[in-house]
């Protein structure tokens, strides 16, 4: 496909099940598609902006007086060359158009302006994260990929390394014998970091902040196997290696402090921060084996599920757009308590938080973009007149 009609997505049924998370079969279908053809990610990531904020009026008004009305909200854009739709303002502010705690609703409009009005954010401006990591070589060599160069960055046991146009960090093989030694590499990110790398297999994995992936610079013939931890996005390529018995597939583990994963080839997630209550791991397409390593206890993930890991593992329906929201460059809130919320806020605007335990179990819903500063979640937080916020010295003070 070279063209792609972005303005017909939004009456495409599985485009708006996978803008919504509705549907596991769909949301496979669309990362697949994105996979292989990303160069559209960034502008289908801007048309499902416009189709969540469609889903959050649906309550009000049908589909295409939605998008008539969000229509008026854009800057102008010419759209007879087919180039990539520009969303204007939507695209730049990208924020709620909703927020809910404890029953109560507040629609945000923006029309002139690209942000609200904020109260009370104290004397510093606290903008979102962005592609920032180090990379350790097996020699010890550390190297900020936010500051490398594009192109060849480093050369080790037959591999070369190199960040490409979009930044990310990318193994290639060059075709000769195995190392007689295996070498590893270790790729983190701080609090307000992402970063994407291609394994030396092709498989990619999206780093999100404070997060870090371990791996061997040349994978062996009859296994792959990665350590992680934080929360990491992986698309894992199929691998055969032949044996007397004909082909056969190339594992692929992943390894947290708690759990094994066993993948062929597929699409999933994993949360394993070790300030969160339970490690989680969510799948899109394919299937994993995912093995407790405290008890041994294994269960298998079909699309559309979760393992989630505390004393025991269970398996669950997945909030499919809630549990890719990151990776898709958002932040989306289903019911989710604050003091889950601020968990995420913590670390990919790196500041610190004070909230009471009471106030840390009301739940909230809303959308808002990873790209935005962090005054367009307090603003809305605070619109709910539930809470108040300070933020002083990159401290953020919840109050009632």
């Amino acid at each position: 496909m070279e063209e792609l009609d972005l303005s017909a997505l939004l009456s495409d049924e599985s485009f708006i099940n996978y803008c919504t998370g509705r549907n596991a079969e769909d949301i496979a279908k669309w990362e697949h598609w994105l996979f292989e053809h990303p160069q559209f990610r960034d502008a289908v990531e801007e048309q499902k902006k416009i189709g969540l904020a469609m889903a959050a009026f649906t309550a009000e008004h049908n589909v295409e007086q939605n998008y008539l009305r969000l229509k008026e909200r854009m800057e102008p854009s010419s759209m007879g060359d087919k180039r990539p739709f520009r969303l204007g303002i939507w695209g730049k502010v990208a924020a709620s158009l909703f927020l809910v705690a404890a029953g109560s609703v507040v629609a945000y409009r923006f029309k002139d302006n690209l942000l609200p009005e904020s109260v009370a954010h104290g004397e510093i401006a606290v903008v979102p994260g962005g592609n920032e990591a180090l990379l350790t070589l097996d020699d010890g060599t550390v190297i900020s990929l936010a500051d490398a160069n594009r192109g060849t960055i480093a050369e080790q046991a037959g591999i070369r390394i190199e960040k490409d146009k979009d930044g990310n960090l990318i193994y290639h093989a060059d075709g000769g014998a195995a190392p007689s030694r295996t070498a590893y590499n270790t790729i983190s990110t701080p609090d307000g970091g992402q970063y994407t790398v291609v394994l030396p297999d092709g498989s990619k994995a999206f780093l999100n902040a404070a997060s870090s992936l371990r791996y061997p610079v040349q994978f062996a013939t009859n296994q792959r196997r990665v350590t992680m931890t934080g929360e990491v996005y992986f698309e894992i390529e199929k691998q055969n290696q032949h044996t007397d018995n004909g082909a056969a597939s190339v594992p692929f583990y992943v390894n947290t402090d708690k759990q094994q994963i066993e993948v062929l080839g597929t699409h999933f997630n994993v949360n394993a921060y070790s300030n969160e209550p339970s490690v989680v791991t969510t799948l899109v397409e394919g299937s994993v084996r995912v093995k407790a390593m405290d008890n041994g206890q294994t269960v298998l993930l079909r699309p559309g599920q979760q393992a989630v890991l505390t004393h025991t593992l269970q398996v669950r329906p997945a909030d499919m757009e809630q549990q890719l929201a990151w990776k898709n460059g958002d932040f989306v809130f289903h019911g989710e308590e604050l003091h889950s919320i601020l968990r995420k806020v913590e670390r990919w605007y790196d500041i610190d938080v004070d909230c009471p335990v009471q106030l840390g179990q009301l739940r909230f819903e809303g959308i808002v973009s990873r790209k935005q500063p962090l005054s367009a979640i307090i603003d809305m937080v605070q619109a709910t007149g539930k809470v108040k916020i300070q933020l002083k010295e990159r401290r953020m003070t919840v109050t009632e």
